[in-house]
């Protein structure tokens, strides 16, 4: 009988997404709803990072920002930990109509005898009655040990075991990332896009995302060996008003200076402009479908 090989799971991809993207809505429930299109895309689409810029240096693109942000966070974050991290604000009064993202570390089981030895989950972590515990989104908090360094009250990873009497406690632990899909990482730029990409020396491969561009299907061999040796992948989004090209362009840079490829994700549309949480979509369906070629 001959062993199965085990396939490795994806490659590493962030997204960078343009603040204004959210400007074409005219209220915060739709805006609230097109940002968790995005959540969803980076979640179904195993996205490590969604990097938001400042496509303008203004006053309402660094309020359009901390909204994007904002609910991006409170997507990723697992039901029974969002009343400790976020609690009311006034931003998020339309979450109610966000779909959960059901990721690996968003558990439904929300009861001590569903528990599994060596489970690992997200926790809160804070002082009760003099003992520190950590909130797993089972019935009651339960100890949380060999946490010494720790700075509660804050979020973190943890293993759970069962102690000698039969009862659970928790451990510090590293996030399974590299096993598993365990959600994004949101990074709030409060730059402009051409000054992050000019300084940063984190992503060997960015790929600008452009009607004006490649078609896709003509370079797949090359993209899929390029993000194989890099390991890593940037891909970029602008607007339906804007294109990367432009953006770069008013900020002085071309888009081939600061960036390895520009790809025409959907060569044949049939609609004279595509919004940026369609573009994500659309984008990280071409790209992770590179990976099966």
């Amino acid at each position: 009988m001959t062993s199965q090989s085990t396939k490795p799971g994806p490659l590493p991809l962030s997204i960078a997404i343009p603040s204004s993207f959210i400007d074409v809505y005219s209220n915060n429930s739709q805006k609230t709803q097109q940002i968790g299109r995005i959540a969803r895309a980076a979640a179904i689409f195993q996205v490590d990072e969604i990097i938001i810029y400042l496509d303008r240096q203004n006053q309402k693109q660094r309020k359009n920002n901390q909204l994007i942000s904002l609910v991006l966070n409170y997507m990723e974050t697992p039901q029974y930990l969002r009343k400790h991290l976020f609690g009311r604000i006034p931003e998020l009064r339309y979450a109610g109509l966000l779909p959960p993202l059901r990721t690996p570390h968003h558990p439904l089981e929300k009861v001590s005898k569903a528990l599994r030895d060596d489970e690992i989950r997200e926790g809160y972590a804070f002082i009760d009655k003099r003992q520190l515990v950590v909130d797993i989104g089972i019935e009651t908090p339960i100890p949380l040990l060999k946490a010494n360094s720790l700075n509660p009250p804050t979020r973190l990873t943890v293993k759970i075991k069962r102690n000698q009497k039969g009862h659970f406690v928790a451990y510090p632990c590293i996030s399974p990332r590299t096993v598993r899909y365990w959600g994004y990482q949101v990074i709030e730029l409060q730059s402009l896009l051409s000054e992050f990409l000019a300084k940063t020396s984190d992503y060997k491969y960015i790929v600008a995302t452009t009607r004006k561009g490649t078609p896709i299907d003509t370079k797949v061999d090359l993209l899929l060996q390029k993000w194989q040796k890099a390991t890593r992948l940037l891909l970029l989004f602008g607007t339906h008003k804007e294109g990367l090209s432009e953006i770069l362009g008013r900020e002085g840079y071309s888009l081939s200076s600061l960036t390895d490829y520009s790809i025409n994700i959907l060569p044949h549309q049939g609609v004279s402009t595509i919004r940026t949480e369609e573009a994500v979509f659309i984008g990280l369906a071409g790209f992770r479908l590179l990976e099966q070629e």
